[in-house]
């Protein structure tokens, strides 16, 4: 996905997420990519919590895969742990432009079953943002060179701003 991109796909997913939110009941919900970049968030007090959570949730997706590749297992659907007050249940969702991974914390006020319920849903509403679509396509090796060749010149510009 381009940078130029980002909002356009950040700003898109913030309606499927909070509808989701509130179809499940849930507290809290992160959608990061595998990196654990944030790409929606409800709930979070404090933008410490969201990029620890983002960044466990990308290292527990990366071991579980790892995991299934050594038991030859296609890949994980979903994970979940049940505490005495609160349940985390963290999926895979499948999507045009990448894999991204779903995080929700939630009580009492919902269950496993309303959660895997309006993921389903959650799932089907973010493969249709057209704004995932359209990113998929940029991604050709064209764009992705000329991408590529702008970000490095960027990154080795002289701090005066003249020739490298």
């Amino acid at each position: 996905m381009k940078q130029s991109e980002l909002p356009n796909v950040i700003q898109a997913l913030r309606g499927p997420v909070d509808a989701f939110v509130r179809e499940a009941r849930a507290r809290i919900a992160l959608l990061v990519n595998r990196s654990g970049q944030v790409l929606a968030q409800h709930g979070f007090t404090s933008s410490y919590e969201v990029m620890n959570v983002a960044s466990l949730a990308a290292a527990a997706q990366a071991s579980s895969q790892a995991l299934a590749e050594l038991l030859s297992t296609k890949n994980w659907k979903l994970l979940h742990h049940a505490g005495r007050e609160r349940q985390m249940f963290l999926a895979n969702l499948e999507t045009p432009l990448e894999p991204l991974i779903l995080v929700v914390i939630f009580d009492g006020q919902s269950s496993l079953g309303l959660v895997e319920l309006f993921f389903d849903r959650l799932a089907e509403r973010v493969a249709a943002l057209p704004e995932l679509s359209a990113a998929k396509r940029s991604a050709d090796p064209v764009s992705f060179e000329r991408d590529l060749e702008a970000g490095l010149d960027r990154i080795f510009r002289p701090a005066d701003g003249g020739p490298r």
